[in-house]
């Protein structure tokens, strides 16, 4: 019955309208991202849940370039190995300095420097002898007061050469120090010198990822640019669904007025014909009320809500 009444005032067609409008002013102040193309960076395009960008010709191949580059730029085994032999050679030199023995390495030294003076002070020694032994000397001495004799000469020759010797074993001992610290040193710098080559080719690989992360970003400006577009184009939107709204509801408001005096004018209508069928209509657009047959001039007629219901 409800359908029947609502066809003959025209409330179901406006209620019917009025979700259509609603409807239409949610869908209107929806986010709205826009596709741009012909971008340098490339193009974007954005679909039902959807948004996917391409990169434009030329940054593409700067992507394609810095990632086989990257690619090229991991060691293969032999360079690989090359720098565990150089870290390993490190690491046994800085292992002999630490281990050194001071005292056997200054004595070594200095041995290696007497070995190089001993020709020179063989050549001393018979040139000595040719001058005493010509100026007949050979077996002159001088007293030193410990009951015994020297040649002055002799004496002076050996007493040069033992300052030069004490001078030598203290410079040996500065030596061997300085050895140790030389083949620490230098062994820690070899360790770490292989350890930077094994890990320069992965930081340059990283690098130019980097750089190709750096093409992907660019490439996304499109992107980002239809987002913030339809960002900025929001707020208008949903002010426009606003207005879009009052309008349907001063429609509506407007189409219930209307079905208020159709229904009205109805009623009146039909209580021109008689009390008891202005009673039944105004039953009809009121409640609707149960069906049953009421007595209508001393006869029986069905009610008015009954019929077609």
């Amino acid at each position: 019955m409800g359908s029947l009444v609502g066809a003959i005032t025209g409330s179901t067609k406006a209620a019917k309208r009025q979700a259509q409008a609603t409807r239409d002013a949610a869908d209107m102040a929806t986010f709205k991202p826009y596709t741009v193309k012909d971008s340098f960076f490339g193009t974007a395009d954005f679909g039902d849940r959807t948004a996917s960008y391409e990169l434009s010709p030329e940054l593409a191949q700067f992507r394609d370039l810095f990632y086989s580059s990257a690619l090229e730029a991991i060691p293969d085994p032999s360079q690989k190995l090359l720098f565990e032999d150089i870290k390993g050679a490190g690491e046994d030199i800085f292992r002999r300095g630490v281990g050194t023995d001071i005292n056997a390495m200054a004595s070594d030294i200095y041995g290696q420097q007497q070995d190089l003076l001993a020709p020179g002070r063989a050549a001393e020694d018979v040139a000595l002898a040719e001058r005493l032994y010509g100026s007949g000397r050979t077996d002159f001495g001088t007293s030193l007061g410990t009951g015994g004799y020297i040649n002055p000469e002799q004496y002076s020759s050996a007493l040069a050469r033992q300052q030069v010797n004490s001078a030598m074993s203290a410079d040996a001992i500065d030596k061997a120090y300085a050895r140790q610290q030389s083949d620490i040193n230098f062994g820690t710098g070899l360790f770490g010198l292989g350890s930077q080559m094994g890990m320069q080719p992965y930081m340059d690989a990283n690098s130019l990822l980097g750089l190709t992360g750096g093409v992907e970003n660019m490439g996304m400006q499109p992107l980002m640019l239809g987002l913030d577009i339809g960002s900025r184009a929001l707020p208008g939107q949903q002010a426009q669904s606003a207005g879009y709204m009052n309008a349907a509801n001063i429609r509506g408001a407007a189409d219930r007025a209307n079905n208020a005096m159709f229904t009205n004018l109805m009623m009146q209508g039909a209580g021109a014909f008689g009390p008891q069928m202005g009673s039944s209509v105004s039953g009809l657009f009121s409640g609707f009320g149960g069906g049953g047959y009421q007595p209508i001039r001393g006869g029986s007629a069905p009610n008015m809500s009954y019929i077609g219901g």
